[in-house]
């Protein structure tokens, strides 16, 4: 459990039951393609699939960017962040890709946020989507899962994980 010292939070760390390091700092996972590629053929995927590090776009009709969903761990100032996919209306990546590299602060989208991750999925289950603002600015976008949501993921989002759940997410993902 974290302890706020002289009103101060503490900075998330825990010792990993796998390799015995200590690991510090909110941990970070990315997933490097959305996950919807992943029943596209490898021999279809050159010509199906167009993908980069930030864009990607499947069939030419399915446009993707990627971005950041922070999950605050609380007594901390640390977040659990997850390097995510969200789609896009083509009017909306259009947009986003004609001012890539410049600061996009005061921007937004809709997107639906279309995740496996786990802890919140059980290996073999569907994809959740997610409705989603998608939060431009100077660098990477955030995602923001509409509030009316209750799946365990946008609660988590809205109201931060404990530390004891953080340390549970991380040893899912790091071992």
């Amino acid at each position: 459990m974290a302890i706020a010292i002289d009103g101060r939070k503490k900075t998330f760390a825990f010792k990993c039951s796998c390799c015995g390091e200590i690991h510090e700092g909110g941990p970070s996972f990315a997933y490097s393609e959305p996950p919807h590629t992943f029943g596209i053929p490898e021999n279809e995927r050159a010509r199906r699939v167009w993908l980069d590090s930030d864009l990607c776009v499947l069939d030419e009709e399915f446009f993707f960017i990627r971005a950041i969903l922070e999950v605050p761990i609380r007594e901390t100032e640390d977040s659990f962040l997850w390097g995510v996919w969200v789609s896009q209306s083509k009017e909306s990546f259009e947009r986003y890709v004609d001012s890539f590299g410049g600061d996009q602060t005061g921007h937004q989208s809709f997107g639906w946020l279309a995740v496996s991750l786990p802890g919140y999925v059980k290996p073999g289950e569907p994809l959740v989507s997610l409705p989603t603002a998608v939060i431009w600015g100077e660098e990477r976008p955030h995602i923001r899962i509409h509030d009316e949501q209750d799946h365990p993921l946008a609660v988590d989002q809205r109201e931060g994980i404990s530390w004891d759940r953080a340390v549970e997410l991380a040893l899912l993902l790091t071992h």
